[in-house]
């Protein structure tokens, strides 16, 4: 059963902090009124406290690094503010990217092999015309000498690739088609 009760009547007095502690007013004899009384029973609960700083890596803004590396040109910008709207699992062409850029493929392709920011800013996600895997990293897709695979790079841009979710056929082309949305 919880009571409570009133505040005391008498009239309170704030003293400043040099004042002794003898000099507070007496209390007053217990004269206390009942409010309310409850027989209802509570839980109490305590929640343990998160810290507003969190320990894992924040992953960087790629866009504030773009705009704000002075080792990049304002067309590199351009270019790889564009690949930022690539959503993952998708790809487009490097045709598609330098006609929204109103420049030429090789343009585009010279600005992605130059990306500092990779793979966060996704150069991975464009390919040549015919949905090949072009190139990556400054590599164009050639078979090595046994004839089986490519460049080391591009089975690199190919897994990535995989890994968001395109697919590939037997020829190494990537199902679908490419991304136009941009923004």
């Amino acid at each position: 059963m919880t009571t409570l009760t009133a505040p005391p009547t008498t009239p309170f007095t704030f003293l400043s902090p040099r004042d002794s502690p003898a000099f507070f007013p007496p209390t007053p004899p217990s004269t206390t009124t009942p409010l309310l009384t409850t027989t209802a029973t509570t839980t109490t609960t305590t929640k343990k406290k998160h810290s507003s700083i969190s320990t894992a890596p924040q992953p960087p803004n790629y866009k504030t690094l773009i705009n704000t590396s002075p080792k990049i040109t304002p067309f590199e910008k351009d270019v790889y503010l564009l690949l930022l709207t690539i959503p993952p699992g998708s790809f487009t062409t490097y045709a598609l990217l330098s006609t929204h850029l109103k420049s030429s493929p090789r343009a585009v392709g010279n600005a992605l092999r130059k990306n500092p920011f990779a793979p966060g800013v996704p150069c991975h996600r464009v390919l040549a015309t015919g949905n090949f895997l072009g190139g990556f990293k400054g590599k164009i897709s050639r078979k090595s000498p046994d004839g089986v695979g490519g460049v080391d790079t591009l089975i690199e841009k190919k897994e990535l690739l995989r890994r968001e979710g395109v697919k590939f056929d037997d020829k190494g082309r990537a199902l679908g088609t490419p991304f136009r949305g941009f923004k």
